[in-house]
């Protein structure tokens, strides 16, 4: 899936025109269509921020290249983001990883 694409399966999942979107972003709805159809590939970061807090798509997406995060990496990233600590400590464990900081935090209470 392009990052067209998923902008604008983003879009119609949250009912929104691109007229919405361009609104919400500070953008036409032109400059919207062709984020859609790749026309225009990069993106400002202020829009970045923008574009990811109106349609909830990780930043990340936008930044990293294509072949680096697949979309099922992304659903764990952003499921390993929404866990409470216990269950990320217990991930990283399993994986072998260190402990974060604020893991080591929670485990002294």
């Amino acid at each position: 899936m392009t990052i067209g694409e998923l902008i604008r399966k983003k879009r119609i999942e949250k009912d929104m025109t691109l007229e919405d979107v361009g609104r919400a972003v500070g953008v036409t709805r032109a400059t919207v269509s062709r984020w859609e159809s790749g026309e225009i590939g990069k993106l400002g970061r202020d829009k970045i921020d923008d574009l990811s807090c109106v349609l909830g798509i990780d930043p990340l997406v936008f930044i990293l290249p294509r072949e680096a995060i697949t979309p099922d990496e992304l659903s764990l990233l952003n499921a390993y983001r929404s866990a409470d600590p216990g269950i990320r400590s217990s991930v990283r464990k399993l994986l072998d990883l260190p402990e974060e900081k604020n893991d080591i935090f929670e485990s002294a209470m």
